[in-house]
């Protein structure tokens, strides 16, 4: 049998009939239970067979059990900060959010070989780098990259896509297919910013509003599939001095 165990937060204290303090466990010599715990089968099932109608009711650490009634002490385990037991609704709420807090401290940001975009995936990763742990690659989107598929496979949920295409949306496509493709829960939202370098000479933008209408399309289909598209486009005009 083993369980695991926290620190205990609060003191656990006895009261007296009349309403005031018995006494208290020394804070230190004491833990929580938590789960999981694993037991073999015939441990659990010999304590349960023997167990009165007064331990069904009060005597609720299973560990116990075992040990009153099967003779086996349990291995306790000590567990993360994060490891407790869902009793009560505020449980959920809390879990999920150490679940999203989790899932924001992580990004990859993809981007091709050429000059400006690399220039631009390589110091973007070094600004975020302080603050979240961020993968980068300087290469085009591949299935068969293999950095690329670690990283799907260590369930990241926020990606960067910087390119300087005319199609813009046809990177931001690749990515979703291998998202779709890839053993990564959507239980939460995947979120993929689309950056456009628009690397012109002039000041019209490269990318016309048909573009921009089959990427907004694009992002509403996404959504569906709990993947969040969102698209940055930045321009800048290329000047020759003489």
């Amino acid at each position: 049998a083993a369980g695991a165990i926290r620190p205990l937060v609060s003191t656990v204290i006895a009261s007296a009939a009349d309403g005031c303090l018995d006494h208290s466990l020394e804070r230190a010599r004491y833990r929580a239970s938590e789960m999981p715990q694993a037991f073999l089968f015939d441990i659990i099932y010999e304590a349960y067979q023997q167990c009165t109608d007064y331990d069904l009711d009060y005597g609720t650490e299973c560990l116990h059990l075992a040990l009153k009634y099967s003779k086996t002490n349990a291995k306790l385990v000590e567990g993360t900060a994060d490891l407790w037991k869902v009793t009560y609704k505020r449980d959920l709420y809390a879990a999920e959010s150490i679940i999203k807090d989790n899932l924001s401290q992580q990004v990859c940001v993809i981007s091709d070989a050429k000059e400006a975009v690399a220039q631009v995936g390589f110091l973007l990763p070094e600004s975020l780098k302080k603050q979240i742990k961020v993968d980068a690659i300087s290469v085009p989107l591949s299935k068969n990259d293999i950095h690329l598929q670690n990283i799907l496979s260590g369930q990241c949920y926020n990606f960067v896509c910087i390119d300087d295409k005319k199609c813009a949306i046809q990177g931001t496509q690749q990515l979703v297919d291998m998202l779709e493709k890839s053993d990564i829960p959507l239980l939460y939202p995947v979120v993929l910013i689309s950056v456009h370098l628009d690397i012109s000479e002039n000041t019209s933008s490269s990318i016309g509003m048909e573009e921009l209408t089959r990427i907004k399309k694009f992002a509403r289909e996404t959504k569906k599939k709990n993947i969040l598209v969102y698209g940055l486009l930045i321009q800048y005009k290329v000047c020759n001095y003489f």
